[in-house]
């Protein structure tokens, strides 16, 4: 039997067989198994809220568990529904022996006070009501003592490697205690390939852990979910990089998926509303990589006065209009935007969940079955635009994993409304252009809705889509309230390239201010043959022939003094690119970053990346400063593998208070899958 076989069948037998046993051995059951004799007259059975809560054993939980029960979208009342908990292990009693409810005129059933027993440990309640084969399951969790804990919402985006090699996104709400165990959470996956969490319900995360160095804020965060497809048998591990206490860089630190993204400490607001401004990136139709941006508002349950634009593989439609319903965040501050669009061509996804970081910023996830796509919305702030709301500023934008290999990086000054002028470098799969003058025309609508055209040359890279957000908002740390305010989400609307990116203020230039010790990380796509292979062998294939990208992914820590870069941190290097091991801790960066005597704010840093396991390699990188709190910086080519990244330096703040186990992660997932 050859290897792909063979991992094929560990890959569908070995996890069943796990989640069977740890199913018996926690009492936890999967809401499939739970049926009940079907009757007329009741056809769903729906989780209100209640679920993903924790309290100290034997010490009442804080709310109810609370159901409705609908036939069609009549609110069915005087339904049963009982309340079925663990027998064994960890459970609870409800009040008065009591485990049933009776539904009310709006089909809502509340239980009686709910009390842990006196083991600890996660488990599910499952709510069933005659008439419907399937329950609903609550996650609750038993602890030792009460502890307070902090919820985080997540994203990544990169290159699966499970099932195949294909585009991948995930989003997700994780609470974690003082003590750095992960308590309970929900995320949501989508590979457009047969791997996508079920819905509505998402992935429920279980258990798992945040270690985190006190000092460099350098960690993993582990994750063990419900769902055996991911990560190895339903377990995910991300390395993290704390800039502060409440955000941090994260990518996948296993060897299932290469990604980048973020973890952001949640704020949850009761409701939403207000406009917002969004780009989602990904694939769509026949595997294509497809980008959209736009704008919206949200008043009450209602999504309007939407615009879009979408780039599907080079097809670009612009200002298209549509509208929809946004579902109410639960406790984890997960929701629903259900989409309708009004317009003719390439439509935006049917549905897209949403992970609240803040009453502005959410990450958002397409989980439609045949098309996957992630990106963020961030509010506005009832702010009303016009062209004079974009000033000098720096910019970045780059493809996805499954688009044409390039990125794009740059700066420029507003001499006048409605232009800029400024420098910026571009690679195209290895032809690049670096230190190139632009210049640009843009308008921006009253709504944030905006454009900018490149009157000289770029490279391929002429028409931008932007879309500007709250100038009392952080994008890179919707967090931070204090600094690195303002700008615009970016969505390249050129017919040869697609990818998203962002536009921030520059306001500092000086040299004297990147001084300190920055987080920072990047996501690199580089060609190679293995790779056009693979994607060949899929019927996956980009215009230009080839199969697309391979990926490796950085985030690390340092400090910068005199321009000189002394760093270390985590690299995911799942296509071999240094030559050694993929997974690697302890890798170090260095290099010394050189002013532009030109451009002010502009430097170039060869920037040498050293794995503990592999070979060193020096990256020419350009770097642009924002201000002293935040640069970005990006990589034009390397030898002969067509390697480029975008990526971000974040001044640390301070980690006083992170939620995690104060020690460093002394061990990764190595097995193979």
């Amino acid at each position: 039997m050859n290897r792909k076989a063979y991992a094929r069948i560990v890959t569908l037998i070995f996890p069943a067989l796990i989640f069977l046993a740890l199913s018996v051995a926690t009492g936890c059951s999967d809401s499939s198994s739970t049926k009940t004799t079907t009757t007329p007259g009741v056809e769903a059975i729906a989780m209100t809220s209640g679920s993903g809560q924790s309290a100290a054993i034997n010490q009442a939980f804080g709310a109810p568990l609370v159901v409705t029960v609908t036939t069609g979208t009549t609110p069915v009342s005087g339904a049963v529904v009982t309340f079925t908990v663990p027998t064994t292990g960890a459970s609870g009693t409800f009040a008065g022996g009591a485990n049933t409810a009776t539904t009310n005129a709006s089909g809502v059933a509340t239980s009686a006070v709910f009390t842990p027993n006196g083991t600890t440990g996660g488990y599910t309640v499952t709510a069933t009501v005659s008439g419907v084969t399937t329950g609903v399951n609550f996650l609750l969790t038993n602890t030792t003592a009460l502890v307070t804990s902090s919820n985080f919402s997540f994203y990544v985006t990169g290159l699966e490697v499970i099932d195949g090699y294909d585009f991948y996104a995930l989003a997700g709400s994780v609470s974690v205690d003082s003590d750095g165990v992960v308590i309970n959470g929900e995320q949501d996956y989508n590979d457009a390939d047969g791997t996508t969490s079920p819905q509505p319900s998402g992935d429920i995360i279980v258990g798992g852990s945040l270690r985190a160095d006190p000092t460099t804020g350098q960690g993993t965060l582990i994750l063990v979910t419900n769902n055996l497809s991911l990560g190895y048998n339903g377990t995910e591990t991300l390395a993290v990089q704390f800039v502060n206490a409440s955000h941090a860089l994260v990518m996948q630190f296993d060897d299932s998926d290469s990604s980048s993204g973020s973890m952001d400490l949640q704020t949850l607001p009761s409701t939403l509303s207000g406009g917002y401004a969004f780009t989602l990136s990904g694939v769509y139709g026949e595997y294509e990589a497809t980008v959209f941006g736009g704008v919206f508002s949200i008043t009450g349950t209602t999504l309007q006065n939407g615009t879009f634009d979408v780039n599907e593989a080079g097809d670009v439609t612009l200002g298209q209009t549509f509208t929809g319903t946004a579902s109410a965040p639960d406790s984890f501050g997960r929701g629903t935007l259900t989409l309708a669009n009004g317009g003719i061509g390439t439509s935006l996804p049917a549905t897209v969940n949403y992970y609240i970081v803040g009453p502005e910023a959410l990450r958002i996830i397409d989980v439609d079955p045949n098309d996957s796509a992630v990106g963020s919305a961030f509010g506005q702030g009832g702010a009303a635009f016009s062209d004079a709301s974009l000033g000098s500023s720096v910019f970045g934008v780059q493809g996805n994993s499954w688009s044409f290999l390039y990125a794009a990086a740059g700066q420029f000054t507003v001499p006048a409304s409605g232009t800029a002028e400024g420098v910026a470098d571009i690679d195209e799969e290895g032809n690049s252009v670096s230190d190139q003058a632009i210049s640009a025309t843009f308008s921006i609508a009253s709504n944030g809705y905006g454009s900018l055209t490149l009157t000289s040359a770029l490279e391929d890279l002429s028409a931008l889509g932007i879309y500007v957000t709250d100038p009392a908002l952080n994008l890179s740390d919707p967090n931070n309230t204090t600094t690195g305010l303002g700008g615009a989400l970016v969505a390249d609307m050129d017919g040869g390239l697609v990818g998203t990116g962002v536009l921030i203020p520059q306001t500092d230039t000086s040299t004297a201010s990147f001084t300190g010790n920055y987080a920072f990380g990047a996501q690199a796509f580089y060609d190679s043959d293995e790779g056009c292979e693979i994607r060949a062998n899929a019927k996956k294939s980009n215009d230009d022939g080839c199969g697309g990208p391979w990926e490796f992914d950085f985030v690390g820590q340092g400090s910068v003094a005199a321009g000189a870069l002394a760093g270390a941190g985590f690299t995911n290097d799942r296509g071999y690119f240094f030559d050694g091991d993929v997974l690697n801790t302890g890798a170090t960066f260095s290099g010394t970053a050189v002013p532009d005597g030109v451009n002010p704010g502009r430097y170039t840093i060869p920037l040498v990346i050293a794995p503990v396991d592999g070979f060193p390699v020096t990256f020419p990188t350009t770097i642009y400063q924002a201000d002293g709190g935040q640069q970005l910086w990006d990589d034009l080519n390397n030898y002969d593998d067509e390697d480029l990244y975008i990526g971000s330096l974040q001044q640390q703040g301070s980690l006083t208070g992170i939620s995690a186990i104060k020690s460093p992660a002394s061990q990764s997932q190595k097995q193979k899958h």
